[in-house]
């Protein structure tokens, strides 16, 4: 669906090797799900059984500096991975 130009592909299963990447750059992500959006959103996407979610505006975290690092499909529909470098104090 969609991916940062800067995130690597990773395959199935290397859950592992991704939250490495996203540790050694230094990301906070919060994943934000279609299933949980609103009603009339998460009801046209499931019941329209078209794999097009490009009307649906995942809600970005609250807080400054989070950008979308990818949005992808999942068996319970599109999710979003919404992400910013961790602040230290």
């Amino acid at each position: 669906m969609f991916q940062h130009p800067d995130m690597p592909d990773f395959e199935e299963g290397d859950g592992d090797k991704c939250k490495a990447w996203i540790a050694e750059q230094g990301l906070k992500v919060q994943m934000v799900s279609l299933e949980y959006a609103d009603e009339a959103i998460a009801t046209r996407y499931f019941e329209s059984h078209d794999p097009d979610c490009s009307y649906w505006e995942p809600e970005r975290p609250d807080g400054e500096g989070w950008f979308c690092l990818a949005i992808h499909d999942t068996d319970d529909g599109p999710v979003c991975w919404w992400a910013r470098r961790e602040v230290t104090p």
